[in-house]
């Protein structure tokens, strides 16, 4: 009895142990192959690639908390992710809200020959432009940015310039 009696506390003392990284929080959240692009400690907020239920690439954006005890990702609270095709050359830059916070970002990825910047402006519902701002892309080919408070709410419309070291523009959308 004794001997059941510590297993069952030991099952419970490393059954509540959270993760000590964030990869290994998002990977027990049943992400395969991970790849994380942007971590934020500032605002709990990460990028990532992983596969979906297919094998296909995904990017995703959420959040997480961090304590003591480890990482927590935060699973099923408002993360936003898509489907890309890394074989290509391609751009996926969206602004949505960030997990359940209450403020929006610019976020994606850029997988073109000598992309530098991208140049962004955001439309309200009348098509007058409310926020304009530029970004460099990271080593890891992705873009974040969070919105000014209150900004993300009137935005309608996202309009993009992706540019090369030489400002060229390389993709408008």
């Amino acid at each position: 009895m004794r001997l059941f009696s510590s297993l069952l506390i030991l099952f419970i003392f490393l059954g509540g142990c959270s993760p000590a990284t964030l990869l290994d929080a998002i990977e027990e959240s049943g992400r395969e192959h991970t790849e994380i692009l942007f971590e934020d400690n500032n605002d709990n907020v990460v990028i990532f690639l992983s596969e979906d239920y297919t094998g296909q690439p995904m990017l995703s954006i959420n959040t997480f908390s961090v304590d003591d005890s480890g990482y927590k990702y935060n699973s099923g609270s408002g993360e936003h992710s898509s489907d890309i095709d890394t074989s290509k050359i391609f751009e996926k830059i969206r602004v949505t809200s960030v997990g359940n916070n209450s403020f929006g970002a610019l976020w994606g990825t850029v997988f073109l020959p000598n992309a530098e910047t991208v140049n962004y402006s955001l439309e309200d519902e009348n098509g007058d432009v409310i926020y304009t701002s530029s970004i460099e892309i990271s080593e890891k080919n992705s873009v974040y940015q969070k919105l000014p408070e209150d900004i993300y709410d009137h935005t309608k419309r996202l309009h993009y310039k992706i540019l090369d070291d030489h400002n060229d523009v390389l993709v408008e959308w």
